[in-house]
């Protein structure tokens, strides 16, 4: 037990790459029951992982219970049409579930005094959770203002796990400002919200980079 909460953050991280894996052939494997299940199980992961503080665990336990429930209601009564308001709920309680998890693992790198591997990768995880969240508020958009975003060749927005796929794309693209070839944001406030993701994760980089560094260099001058 001590040892997993010792590399908390390493398991957490590889989880979140295998979503991203899974992410990324969800429009061959056309399986939106598995792609739901695997994010979900990644949310309770994330509360498991991050949060330690009763109010805390009480919110985020809320938001993954309203997130496995409404994603349950909308396979089983509107099956992939992503306009359905159970998605626009299930898509609601994860990017409260991943914003909020940003925020607390932000705070406590902010906290610590001394900086071990697990904290960087904590970070990392943070990195990644924040693109999650950014990737919610798209589907958010596109559910209620369809045609906010054009998919590229080869990729489609008409289906849930579509939609997915290609907005996560988006999101990772716009956060590390690498870009990204899967869609093209044509309405506000879509066209807004790209370009400030993309300023969020120059300035989260930032931050934590300096945090990390001047936390080390507080240790090695103790």
């Amino acid at each position: 037990m001590n040892t997993i909460r010792t590399h908390k953050y390493a398991i957490l991280l590889a989880a979140l790459l295998i979503v991203a894996l899974v992410k990324s052939f969800s429009q061959q494997l056309r399986h939106p029951i598995l792609l739901g299940v695997v994010m979900l199980a990644t949310m309770l992961l994330v509360f498991l992982v991050v949060f330690e503080r009763r109010v805390e665990r009480r919110v985020a336990l809320i938001a993954l219970l309203v997130a496995a429930g409404a994603f349950a209601a909308a396979n089983a009564l509107t099956g992939e049409d992503p306009q359905s308001p159970f998605r626009a709920i299930n898509h609601s309680a994860a990017l409260l579930l991943s914003g909020f998890a940003t925020f607390v693992i932000l705070r406590n790198i902010f906290a610590q005094r001394v900086i071990v591997i697990d904290d960087v990768l904590g970070a990392m995880c943070g990195y990644l959770l924040a693109a999650e969240a950014w990737a919610e508020i798209y589907l958010l958009i596109e559910s209620a203002a369809p045609g906010s975003f054009v998919a590229s060749t080869g990729f489609e927005l008409v289906t849930w796990y579509g939609g997915v796929v290609v907005l996560s794309n988006l999101s990772l693209g716009s956060l590390t400002s690498v870009g990204s070839n899967a869609a093209v944001a044509v309405l506000p406030p879509a066209t807004i919200l790209v370009p400030m993701e993309a300023l969020f994760g120059q300035f989260y980089i930032a931050v934590v980079v300096a945090q990390l560094v001047g936390a080390k260099m507080a240790t090695a001058q103790r």
